[in-house]
């Protein structure tokens, strides 16, 4: 047991295991993958976690650069001052998701939901926000160099930066409702 758990981490950190939906419990390093788990500090680098639930997980400072997150559910989750940088974020759930100080350059967050995220001061350098849902994220103090966000949407909630134009970035305003 002991070694097939060495073998699934090894897997792991090479980005050669495949997560399915429906599949949680895995330990990777003492890093259980499920909805709440607690793995500050984690080493998730380029480990295939695409589907993952991960929903109010405590992942901050944890190493996911360049891990496979499409698709995943990781909404409330704690994810301040991790490195998330070439990390792949497609179409992933991040609403309510703490990023405050978080590293995603070149992380490829196109089609995201990022509303209501907390994503102060992270760096998006080059990172790709296409299509993302913004509204009601506070993007305050973040570095957006280069960041692609044509046709991400915002509302009357979302903190920009400070002499951020959205409208010269492509972005569009779509007022949500309080409901």
């Amino acid at each position: 047991m002991k070694y097939q758990a060495q073998l699934t981490a090894t897997l792991f950190t090479l980005g050669l295991y495949t997560f399915s939906q429906g599949v949680h419990g895995l330990d990777i390093e003492g890093c259980v993958i499920e909805p709440f788990t607690v793995c500050g500090g984690a080493q998730l680098s380029n480990a295939n976690l695409g589907e993952a639930n991960l929903a109010g997980a405590m992942l901050a400072g944890a190493d996911i650069s360049g891990a496979n997150l499409t698709n995943a559910n990781l909404s409330g989750a704690n994810l301040s001052e991790a490195n998330l940088a070439n990390a792949k974020l497609f179409a992933a759930n991040l609403s309510n998701a703490i990023l405050f100080n978080a590293k995603l350059s070149n992380a490829n967050l196109a089609n995201a939901r990022l509303d209501g995220v907390n994503i102060e001061f992270a760096n998006l350098e080059g990172a790709s926000l296409l299509n993302a849902n913004l509204a009601g994220a506070n993007l305050g103090g973040a570095k957006l160099t280069d960041t692609a966000m044509a046709g991400a949407s915002f509302d009357s909630r979302t903190i920009f930066t400070t002499g951020f134009d959205p409208s010269a970035r492509g972005l569009v305003f779509r007022e949500t409702s309080d409901e």
